[in-house]
C-alpha cells in the first residue's frame, strides 16, 4: 500500500509539473517582453497604428495610412478606457505607450499557448515544450510581440487558421466550419497579407482531400460532394469576412459603388475603366478596407513610401531582391533554432514512420511555409524587414518540435546536446536584451557590422532613440556627420548611413571607414582623424565640393 501511495504522489507531482512548466515558460516570455518594451523607444509607426485604433474606438474609421488595421483598436483599448473613465487609479498607466504594447504582448502569450497546444496535438508533450521554447526565445518574435504594430497579429492569425483547418478536417461538422470561417474573417482585420489565407486554406483542404481519395480509391460522387463542401466553406468564409470587416470598420461607407472609389493602383483603376458595368455595383465592404488594399498594391508596384531597398551592401529602388527573406532568416534567426529546424527536416526525410504521417501532420505546416517563402522571396517587393516573413515562424517552431518526438529513447548524449543547444539559444537571444529588434546571430560576430548585410526595420526602427539621446548627453564631443568630409567623432543611424533615403549623403563615410562602436546596435560610431581625412581627400573626389 505504501508503494502504491508513493507512486500515486509521484504521478500527481508529475502531472502538476507538466501543467505548470508551459505556464512558467509563457509567464517568463510575458515578463521579459514587458520589461524590454518598457526600455525601448517608440518606433516610427507605432503612433499611427495607435491613433487609428483609438479613432476606431471613438467612432471614426477614416484610414490615414495604408498599413493600419482595425486590430489596433485592441492596443488602443487601455488609452480609450482611461478617456472614458477619468479618475480611476491606474489611468496614468493606461494612457501610456507601454500599456498599449502590453496588449500585443498578451496576444503573443495566447499565440505561445496555441503553439504548445498545437504541437502537443501533433507530436506530444515534450516536443510541444521544445516548440514553445523556440517561440519564446525567438528574438524576432520577441521584438515584434512588444510593439503597437500589426505584424505579430497577422502571424498569430495564420497560426490560428492552420490550427482551425486541422481541427475542421478531423471533424467536418457545422460548428468547426463556422469557427474556421470566423477565424479567416478575423485574420482580415490584422494585415492585408491575410487576404491570401482564405484561398490558401481552401487549396490546402483540396490537396488533402485529393490525396485521401487517391489513397482510398475513387468513389462515385465523391468529387462532386467535395466541391459542394468547398463552395459552402468559401461562401461561409466570405460571409464571415463581410460581417467581421463591417463590425471592425463600423460599417463606414459600406455599399459604396465601385465607380465611386478613388483608386491609385493600376489593378483597381484598370478594373473601373475596362469593366464600366461593374462601377454601379455596391461593394459590401467598408470603404477604408478596399481603399487600404488599393494603396498597398500601388505602393508595391511603385516602391513609393518605403524608400530604397537595401540588401548585402546594395541599394535599389522599387523592385526587391530575390532571396531577400531567405538571407534575412539565415542572419537574424538564432543559429541554434536553424540547427534544430534543419535536423527536424533531415529526420523527417529519413524516417519512414514520420513520412507516413505527412498528410495528417506536416502537410498543414509545410504548405504555408513553402507558399509564403516563395511569395515573399520572389514576388514581394516591399523588403523593409524580416517582420513580413514572421508569419511562417510559429509553423517552423511547431515542426522543429517533432525532432524530440522520441525523447524517452534519446541517449544521454543526445539529451545533453539538446540542452546545450537551448542554452546557446537563450544566451544568444538574451544577450541583446532589451533591444531584440536588431538581433543578428553569430554569423555577424561584430555587431557593429550588421549594417553591411541588412538595414531598415531589421536594425533601426527608432527603438534606440532614447539610448542615443543619453549617449549624446554624456558625450558632448560626438556629433552627427554631414555630407562633407569632416574629422572628429560622429554617430549616425544605420538607415541614414546605408542610404535608405539618400545613398549619396554618407557615401564618403560608408565606403571608406568602419564603425568603432554602436549605441543600441542601430546607431554607429565613427572616428575620423585628420590623417584619414587627408588621405581620403587626396585619393578621391569627396572633398571637391567643400
Amino acid at each position: 500500500m505504501e508503494q502504491i501511495s508513493h507512486r500515486t504522489r509521484e504521478n500527481t507531482l508529475s502531472k502538476i509539473i507538466r501543467k505548470l512548466t508551459p505556464i512558467f515558460i509563457i509567464v517568463f516570455f510575458c515578463v521579459n517582453s514587458i520589461v524590454s518594451a518598457g526600455q525601448i523607444s517608440k518606433t516610427y509607426d507605432e503612433d499611427t497604428h495607435l491613433d487609428f485604433g483609438l479613432n476606431l474606438l471613438r467612432g471614426n474609421a477614416e484610414r490615414p495610412w495604408e498599413s493600419v488595421m482595425p486590430i489596433s483598436a485592441w492596443n488602443a483599448l487601455p488609452r480609450f478606457i482611461s478617456e472614458v473613465t477619468p479618475g480611476i487609479v491606474i489611468n496614468d498607466f493606461l494612457s501610456t505607450l507601454l500599456a498599449a504594447r502590453v496588449m500585443t504582448i498578451l496576444f503573443a502569450c495566447g499565440m505561445a499557448y496555441l503553439i504548445f497546444h498545437f504541437s502537443r496535438s501533433l507530436y506530444g508533450f515534450v516536443p510541444a515544450l521544445f516548440s514553445l521554447l523556440l517561440f519564446v526565445f525567438d528574438p524576432n518574435i520577441l521584438a515584434h510581440s512588444q510593439l503597437v504594430t500589426t505584424d505579430i497579429y497577422a502571424t498569430g492569425a495564420l497560426l490560428l487558421a492552420v490550427f482551425l483547418l486541422t481541427r475542421y478536417i478531423r471533424n467536418r461538422n457545422w460548428k468547426n466550419k463556422i469557427i474556421l470561417a470566423s477565424g479567416l474573417g478575423f485574420a482580415l482585420i490584422t494585415k492585408y497579407t491575410a487576404m491570401s489565407f482564405i484561398p490558401l486554406m481552401l487549396i490546402m483542404l483540396a490537396f488533402y482531400d485529393l490525396a485521401q481519395v487517391c489513397r482510398d480509391g475513387h468513389e462515385s460522387g465523391k468529387y462532386l460532394s467535395l466541391l459542394r463542401e468547398y463552395l459552402v466553406l468559401l461562401l461561409l468564409a466570405a460571409l464571415m469576412s463581410v460581417i467581421v470587416l463591417n463590425a471592425a470598420y463600423l460599417t463606414h461607407r459600406t455599399l459604396v459603388p465601385l465607380g465611386d472609389y478613388k483608386f491609385q493602383s493600376a489593378v483597381f483603376s484598370g478594373l473601373q475603366k475596362k469593366f464600366p458595368l461593374f462601377n454601379n455595383i455596391p461593394i459590401p465592404l467598408p470603404y477604408p478596407h478596399l481603399q487600404g488594399f488599393d494603396w498597398i498594391l500601388a505602393y508595391e508596384q511603385t516602391g513609393e513610401g518605403h524608400g530604397n531597398h537595401y540588401f548585402l551592401g546594395q541599394i535599389q529602388r522599387g523592385k526587391g531582391f530575390a532571396g531577400y527573406y531567405i538571407i534575412a532568416f539565415l542572419l537574424k534567426e538564432p543559429i541554434a533554432t536553424q540547427f534544430i529546424i534543419l535536423l527536424a527536416f533531415i529526420f523527417f526525410i529519413v524516417n519512414a514512420v514520420r513520412r507516413s504521417r505527412f498528410w495528417q501532420h506536416e502537410f498543414f505546416l509545410f504548405a504555408p511555409i513553402v507558399f509564403y517563402t516563395i511569395y515573399f522571396n520572389f514576388f514581394y517587393n516591399s523588403q523593409i524587414g524580416i517582420r513580413y516573413y514572421l508569419v511562417v515562424f510559429p509553423l517552423l517552431h511547431i515542426f522543429a518540435g517533432s525532432l524530440f518526438g522520441d525523447w524517452s529513447s534519446f541517449s544521454p548524449a543526445k539529451k545533453w546536446l539538446s540542452g546545450l543547444s537551448f542554452v546557446y539559444l537563450v544566451v544568444s537571444t538574451l544577450s541583446y536584451f532589451p533591444y531584440y529588434l536588431p538581433y543578428f546571430n553569430e554569423i555577424v560576430w561584430n555587431r557593429s557590422y550588421a549594417y553591411k548585410f541588412l538595414a531598415d526595420s531589421n536594425l533601426d526602427w527608432g527603438q534606440g532613440r532614447q539610448a542615443l539621446e543619453q549617449y549624446l548627453a554624456s558625450n558632448p564631443n560626438v556629433s552627427y556627420p554631414t555630407k562633407y568630409v569632416r574629422t572628429g567623432r560622429f554617430i549616425v543611424s544605420v538607415n541614414d548611413l546605408v542610404g535608405i533615403k539618400d545613398p549619396e549623403v554618407y557615401a564618403w563615410l560608408r565606403e571608406n571607414f568602419e564603425p568603432v562602436g554602436h549605441v543600441a546596435y542601430s546607431n554607429l560610431i565613427f572616428e575620423i582623424t585628420p590623417d584619414e581625412k587627408q588621405a581620403l581627400c587626396l585619393n578621391s573626389s569627396y572633398c571637391s565640393d567643400e
